[in-house]
């Protein structure tokens, strides 16, 4: 049994937390789903001693929003909407590039070059805007009102994004699987009359596994951050709900998915900083969670590739050096 070390731990401890947060927010939406609401705050006596917002106490360990929500319930209720969106459109964006990065790394046709030029430019241009402008009349209430349910628009939604950070993926998956397959034993695979999808399943397959766990977490990343970016410019996950009569509220969510949160309260960052920071921060833990479970695998596949090279380097015996040993020589008996 292999020992653990520090990528193993890091590996673990990131992973439990996504999934404690994940569940817990499923379990919490589940059963009750109430948030906690104190708008007002007596003493013994019935005195009113405070009302919401409230900062963050012994009362209210992590503050509540100007209409007496708990902040933490307000977060955890958001967070299978955030993180568990981001993950169902990472891997639809990881299957896409997947089938297109490989595909492409066994291609050498003439298009091959231009095709990795067009896709190469998503590396330069900011995906968030390309999301936006894509995503703009999708997203928007227009005074007439929605043209499709919610449903339609959480799908068409998270098609477009897998399919907006899926070209850069691909590239890399491309690049991978043409470098195995210029290897000199696939090459010899090749020659004695290896299929491709021999060669995909026997040599690239097997070098490319341990890669693709580093590359979900990233793409799940580049994901969390455009729906943080499309909140900000007020495109919440599901769509917007936008009032255009007289004395309206500022643009809604119909999901509390953090990014809209960060979104509304990121004007109370001077007046009552705990509305914005607290969604902001458990926003950071996960993408370091993330980050650290990519970093994780990244020094555990360095590590393999160490001994393996370490292994192939090292002789295993004294005949390895060209030194003769008692076990080279025959003897024979002649009956003399």
């Amino acid at each position: 049994m292999k020992s653990w070390n520090r990528h193993h731990f890091t590996i673990a401890f990131c992973f439990v937390f996504i999934v404690v947060l994940v569940g817990w927010s499923m379990l919490f939406n589940l059963t009750d789903g109430e948030i906690p609401n104190t708008f007002v705050q007596y003493d013994d006596e019935g005195r009113i001693i405070g009302d919401a917002p409230f900062p963050p106490s012994a009362d209210f360990p992590f503050g509540t929003d100007r209409e007496g929500d708990d902040l933490f319930y307000k977060v955890l209720e958001g967070a299978q909407y955030t993180i568990g969106a981001a993950i169902l459109i990472s891997l639809l964006s990881f299957v896409l590039s997947f089938v297109i990065g490989v595909a492409g790394g066994f291609t050498k046709s003439r298009t091959k070059k231009w095709t990795q030029s067009v896709f190469t430019s998503f590396y330069f241009i900011p995906q968030s805007i390309i999301a936006y402008n894509i995503l703009y009349p999708l997203l928007w209430e227009t005074p007439q009102g929605f043209e499709t349910s919610f449903i339609e628009r959480v799908v068409w939604q998270s098609i477009t994004l897998a399919v907006i950070t899926a070209p850069t993926t691909a590239i890399l998956l491309s690049n991978e699987t043409r470098e195995i397959l210029d290897k000199e034993f696939v090459t010899s695979a090749r020659v004695l009359g290896g299929s491709r999808f021999f060669l995909f399943r026997k040599h690239v397959l097997p070098h490319l596994k341990l890669r693709l766990f580093i590359i979900f977490p990233k793409i799940t990343i580049q994901v969390l951050l455009i729906i943080a970016h499309l909140g900000f410019f007020d495109l919440f996950f599901g769509g917007t709900d936008v009032c255009y009569g007289p004395a309206c509220d500022p643009p809604k969510p119909f999901v509390q998915e953090w990014a809209s949160i960060m979104s509304m309260s990121f004007v109370e960052l001077t007046n009552a900083w705990w509305i914005f920071i607290i969604p902001m921060t458990f926003f950071a833990l996960t993408i370091l969670a993330l980050t650290g479970i990519a970093r994780g695998l990244e020094g555990w596949l360095e590590e393999d590739e160490v001994k393996v090279g370490a292994g192939r380097m090292e002789p295993s015996s004294e005949k390895d050096k060209g030194t003769l040993v008692e076990s080279d020589f025959v003897f024979v008996d002649k009956g003399l």
